[in-house]
């Protein structure tokens, strides 16, 4: 037969193990907040192709990613000759 102490040690060590498992099920990553412009419906990723200029954007850096000649360049802003894109 168990005693009361055991029952009440076993009924604690159940409730630390019910609510850490409750707790582990509300964990989220949030890789960083998408840009205004930035397509609806793709809260998970991480870059956008944006085609008509021929680059990416970071969302976690908050950086363009483009090729030019020497390399790939990450800038907060878009290469001059795109000055006029929206």
């Amino acid at each position: 037969m168990i005693d009361k102490m055991s029952a009440l040690k076993l009924t604690i060590i159940g409730i630390v193990l019910f609510a850490s498992n409750a707790l582990m099920a509300q964990v989220t990553v949030t890789i960083g907040s998408p840009p205004p412009w930035g397509p609806v419906g793709y809260a998970g990723v991480r870059y956008y192709y944006l085609p008509d200029v021929e680059c990416y954007y970071d969302i976690e850096s908050s950086k363009f990613i483009y090729y030019q000649p020497t390399g790939w360049v990450y800038a907060s802003r878009l290469p001059s000759r795109y000055r006029h894109y929206n």
